[in-house]
């Protein structure tokens, strides 16, 4: 009996049409609550720009070039909840004529937006705090967001600039 109930699971997909609906049923719950906030946030603050990281994956970022690997990697991380992010926050965007702003998200929350220094320690229960050795303690979102919003009229760190050479621009700043 057993037998028969395995193949008869096997032959009409089951389990997999269950875990399939399931999927479909967060994903569209998801959906909904990303276009409900981004349509709430459209309205409420009435924004000209939207500067934002660009969190899209290309072949450079993933995988060796041309293996089915890099194909998978790419279609599974823009699958993510950032990538239906991206994806309606740009659609909303051009929807209500705002223009948007894609900036190099390279170190973004690990430097301080006031004085440019290295961020030495970062706590809290979701290490959601930083420590900034001459600002002090602020959190790190806030940090990064004022970073993202700096780097959209930063003529020196552009979108497709390496993050080591980020990395040395922003010492670079530090040291001068």
């Amino acid at each position: 009996q057993l037998t028969r109930q395995l193949n008869k699971l096997n032959a009409n997909n089951i389990g997999h049409k269950r875990k399939d609906k399931r999927h479909a049923s967060y994903h569209a719950c998801l959906e909904s609550k990303i276009n409900h906030a981004i349509k709430t946030m459209i309205k409420l603050e009435t924004p000209s720009l939207i500067v934002k990281e660009d969190l899209t994956f290309t072949k450079e970022k993933t995988a060796k070039k041309g293996s089915k690997y890099e194909r998978q990697v790419r279609r599974n991380l823009s699958s993510w909840t950032k990538g239906v992010l991206n994806e309606r926050l740009e659609y909303y965007c051009q929807q209500y004529g705002i223009d948007f702003k894609d900036v190099n998200p390279a170190y973004t929350s690990q430097y301080c937006p006031n004085c440019g220094r290295h961020f030495i320690v970062r706590f809290g229960k979701h290490n959601e705090k930083t420590l900034c050795p001459n600002c002090g303690e602020m959190d790190c979102n806030i940090a990064a967001s004022k970073n993202i919003l700096a780097r959209a009229t930063d003529k020196e760190i552009t979108l497709y600039k390496p993050y080591k050479k980020v990395k040395a621009i922003l010492d670079q700043r530090i040291a001068s």
